[in-house]
């Protein structure tokens, strides 16, 4: 109920506050103290009532629109501070609304701007950790439904990339189908290093040669559509995850701290697909060996 804080009870006009035990009203969402609500038994924003409209939407709408005057009043500050010969000491628009800040999660953005039907608050929520690189890059994808971008630990290691970004659907996609690719070269390497041969797969045959060509041509294939769709894949998943998350959750502030925990970087989890490779290779070595 944050949006709720500084805003007054229109009951007894004093300004709700972290401590205040805040109900509404079940039709228009008006908010009030428990005890203002108890003692006049009923919702008395009548005018809501008899338009059909929502207190929170009207709140909404007023804040787009003071942050939109603050906004309108920076930049008049910045171009008198310009004109005086004075360096503006306020933070200064990167590109198309960025603005660096340490404070400000949205980076100067719109919070309440619509990215396919997650908001730019949402989305910064969720991605938690390199803001400013994703939510430039999700708005742009959004705007002009561009789908390739270049990113380079997809093009050398993608299950590491997903897996910190906890996507293990994808992340396990990726190692498997790596993994698979990588058999000519097990096989080729228990030859050199170990003289094993595979009767059913002879190194030195013109078969093998061109199977671990297409292999290898398969394999820079899969990591270049990896490299150039990673980032395309993190904006569908965040959107599927933001919108699972505000379904289930009460209120804007409980999915606002459930889309920071589920979403964000995790270390642990590059630990773990990292385990799983090392096991997953060993498994496949010793399979390669027992078979032949």
């Amino acid at each position: 109920m944050q949006e709720y804080i500084g805003q007054p009870c229109i009951i007894c006009s004093e300004a709700f506050t972290k401590q205040d035990d805040i109900v509404t009203c079940p039709d228009c969402g008006t908010p009030y103290h428990r005890a203002c609500w108890k003692k006049n038994g009923a919702c008395v924003n009548t005018t809501l009532h008899t338009q059909g409209e929502s207190w929170i939407k009207q709140y909404q709408a007023k804040e787009k629109m003071r942050r939109a005057q603050e906004r309108r009043d920076e930049e008049a500050e910045q171009a008198a501070a310009r004109e005086s010969g004075q360096s503006p000491a306020l933070n200064p628009e990167i590109y198309d609304g960025i603005r660096l800040s340490d404070t400000d999660p949205c980076l100067g953005l719109d919070p309440d701007e619509l990215l396919d039907g997650i908001t730019v608050s949402e989305a910064s929520a969720f991605i938690h950790t390199n803001i400013f690189y994703y939510l430039p890059l999700f708005r742009l994808m959004k705007r002009t439904g561009k789908k390739l971008s270049f990113n380079f630990v997809s093009l050398i290691c993608p299950h590491f990339y997903f897996a910190n970004r906890k996507m293990w659907g994808s992340a396990m996609a990726a190692l498997l189908l790596n993994t698979l690719l990588e058999i000519p070269a097990m096989i080729q390497l228990l030859y050199q290093q170990m003289d094993i041969t595979l009767p059913w797969a002879n190194v030195e045959s013109s078969a093998f040669r061109i199977v671990y060509a297409a292999s290898f041509v398969i394999y820079i294939i899969l990591s270049a559509v990896w490299c150039l769709r990673a980032n395309h894949m993190y904006y569908r998943f965040a959107q599927r995850q933001i919108q699972r998350i505000r379904q289930s959750s009460a209120s804007t502030e409980e999915s606002h701290a459930r889309l920071s925990s589920a979403g964000g970087t995790s270390l642990l989890n590059v630990v773990l697909i990292l385990g799983m490779q090392f096991l997953i290779t060993r498994v496949m070595e010793f399979l390669l060996i027992v078979v032949r």
